[in-house]
Formats: structure tokens, C-alpha cells, sequence
């Protein structure tokens, strides 16, 4: 029989403390609540096989913010049975040949047969852009510009004074008003130094519902409302419409509704 190494209670409590049930972590981890449930049990013979259970310990410990490494190293050195060394196996020698080398005969011949195709490419290259320059068409002549009258044999040209000439414009254009941005909804912004569960439902539809790791920054706008739900309120900073935002319920765990302002 096998010690309690306490993986379970720090898998349980931290669960807990989140304020997250098993079938809430079986949607965020996408491990079967039955399997989360013999990790806190530590019952890990339910699991498929023994790298399964470091799979999901490793998985579930990370998702509630725990140490993976460092679980997966207590249930190695607790449950996990040492391997076997492999006894009498002897090594086996393989013979190696060295490779043939080249004749100097057959290197000139490739090199000469490079060369020849290299020079083959570029005549055929010329001779394409020599016929497609003969097929283009031969550009029409040019007709020379008649000579300028010089400006000193032009005759004035006298204004007709039985026309007369349109009064100068009092008035500008108007310009159209500058168009303005239109303002209202909610832009919410959450900034998390640890992991945290976090929910985001936007005009009553989810935005986002999962995981913030430490240094995440997200943003989500709403137009009528918006509904928060923080898992762990102690490490996730709150911003909305670009001020700290303060829960009516504050705690580890939060759910709070805003409205747009009209």
C-alpha cells in the first residue's frame, strides 16, 4: 500500500479555493470530470495508463496554478514504479565501409555537362528576348510642334465692354462639420499578474471564458452591457472605459453586471 503524497488535497484545494467545481474545470481543462476526480482521489489506477496521469496532473495543476513539475515529480517518486534496466543484451558491431570515391574522369565529365547546360539556358534566354523585342509594334513618328508665336507680335485682346464681368464671390464654400466619433459602450480591459479563471459575457453572448496566465492583457467591448466573472480577483486588475474598476462585491471570487451609460 502506498502513502498519501498530498497531490489530491493540493489539487482540491486549489480548486476550491477558485470557487470551481469539477465539471467547471472539465470544460477550461478538457479532462473528464471523472478523471479530475481520481486525481483528487488519488486513485490513479483509474486512469488509462500511467503517462495519462501525467498528462492530466500536469494539465490540472496548471490550470489551477500550481507547480506541474513539481507534481509530476511527487507522483513519480510516490506511485510510479521504477523501470528496469535491460540485462545481457550485448552490443552488436556493424562493419563500415568507407564510400568509393569519384573518379577524376567522371567529376570532369559533370562539371563539363554543367557547364554546357549553363551556357545552353543563357543562349536560349537571349535568343527568347530578341524575338520578343522584334514582335513588338514599331511606335508611330512623331510629328514636330509648330514654332511659338513669340509674345511680342500678339495683339492685346481688348475686353468687350457690352459683356459684363461677374461679380467677385463674397462668400467661401462651406466646408462640411468635421465628423465625430460616436461615443457609449464599454470597453473593459483585464490585466492579470496570475494565472485566474475568467468569464466575459458581452450583450449576452460569451466573449471569453478560461485561463489568464500571468502578464495576460485582454480587452472586449460591449454596447448595451457587460458581465464579468473573476475566479481569482487577488491578481487580475480591472479597467473599464480606462478606469480601475471596483466591484460592489469584492472577493477571491466576483461576478459583476455594467451597463452602458446612455
Amino acid at each position: 500500500m502506498v502513502t498519501d503524497v498530498g497531490i489530491g488535497e493540493r489539487l482540491r484545494n486549489a480548486r476550491e479555493a477558485k470557487g470551481l467545481s469539477l465539471q467547471a474545470m472539465e470544460g477550461i481543462t478538457r479532462i473528464r470530470a471523472v478523471y479530475l476526480q481520481a486525481l483528487e482521489d488519488e486513485q490513479f489506477d483509474r486512469l488509462p495508463a500511467p503517462v495519462y496521469a501525467k498528462g492530466f496532473l500536469r494539465t490540472y495543476a496548471g490550470a489551477l496554478g500550481l507547480n506541474p513539475e513539481q507534481l509530476v515529480e511527487q507522483y513519480t517518486g510516490g506511485f510510479e514504479a521504477p523501470t528496469q534496466s535491460i540485462v545481457g543484451v550485448h552490443p552488436v558491431e556493424i562493419p563500415i565501409r568507407p564510400a568509393a570515391q569519384r573518379s577524376p574522369l567522371r567529376r570532369g565529365a559533370t562539371l563539363a555537362g554543367i557547364f554546357l547546360l549553363a551556357g545552353v539556358l543563357v543562349i536560349g534566354i537571349f535568343g527568347y528576348l530578341q524575338l520578343r523585342r522584334f514582335g513588338e509594334p514599331v511606335p508611330p513618328e512623331t510629328v514636330a510642334p509648330p514654332p511659338a508665336v513669340p509674345e511680342s507680335s500678339a495683339e492685346p485682346v481688348k475686353p468687350n465692354p457690352r459683356i459684363p464681368e461677374p461679380p467677385p464671390s463674397e462668400t467661401e464654400p462651406e466646408r462640411p462639420p468635421p465628423i465625430t466619433p460616436p461615443v457609449g459602450g464599454i470597453n473593459i480591459e483585464v490585466r492579470a499578474s496570475d494565472a485566474s479563471w475568467v468569464r466575459v459575457i458581452a450583450d449576452g453572448a460569451v466573449a471569453f471564458q478560461g485561463i489568464l496566465a500571468a502578464g495576460d492583457v485582454r480587452t472586449w467591448r460591449a454596447e448595451r452591457s457587460l458581465t464579468i466573472r473573476v475566479g481569482n480577483s487577488e491578481v487580475v486588475q480591472v479597467l473599464v472605459n480606462g478606469r480601475v474598476f471596483q466591484p460592489t462585491t469584492p472577493g477571491r471570487v466576483w461576478e459583476e453586471t455594467i451597463e452602458a451609460p446612455q
